[in-house]
């Protein structure tokens, strides 16, 4: 008889406390878990985008910047009133046009909110318009460092070129490249 009546006294306070604050602390090492799972999830996911895009515009930035020709003219740097990067220009022997040195200008096309990282080649001695070959819509901005004095100045010139590319969303892609001639 003793038996049955200890079975239908319930749980002390005490119980009760204990089992809610185990109850708590599964639930937060559990959201924690989940938490960290889902943000290393988001960044392989920004990860593998960023390593799609850089593949393909590094080989591309790397043919053009590294066969620079520099007997036809310096690289060049175009800048608007605001100061902002306007386009990049020099002769190079990468052309996939025309064959030969060619000129080629890298520069950011505007329109309507969405703006593309373009390629533009042209024939060597032509004042006319070249060929626009869009390269991504990724990236909204570019600007060109040269070494100088062991630190990067704006600019273009020398035989370190950097290429910061300003992404969407904020982050930057650093690239620099080794003039041959």
């Amino acid at each position: 008889m003793q038996r049955s009546m200890r079975l239908g006294r319930g749980f002390t306070l005490l119980e009760l406390l204990l089992a809610v604050g185990l109850a708590a602390l599964v639930l937060v090492v559990s959201y924690s878990f989940f938490s960290f799972v889902e943000k290393s999830g988001r960044a392989a996911v920004e990860n593998g985008e960023l390593q799609s895009l850089v593949s393909p515009l590094f080989y591309l930035f790397l043919r053009d910047f590294e066969s620079i020709n520099t007997s036809y003219g310096s690289p060049k740097v175009l800048k608007d009133v605001d100061g902002n990067l306007k386009w990049i220009e020099f002769f190079t022997e990468n052309c996939y046009y025309f064959k030969g040195i060619c000129r080629v200008r890298y520069w950011i096309y505007k329109s309507e909110g969405h703006s593309w990282l373009v390629r533009s080649e042209f024939r060597l001695n032509s004042t006319g318009r070249g060929i626009d070959f869009p390269l991504t819509s990724r990236v909204s901005g570019l600007s060109v460092f040269k070494l100088s004095g062991g630190s990067w100045v704006e600019g273009i010139g020398g035989r370190l070129i950097k290429v910061v590319l300003r992404l969407k969303g904020g982050r930057e892609l650093p690239l620099v490249f080794k003039i041959r001639s």
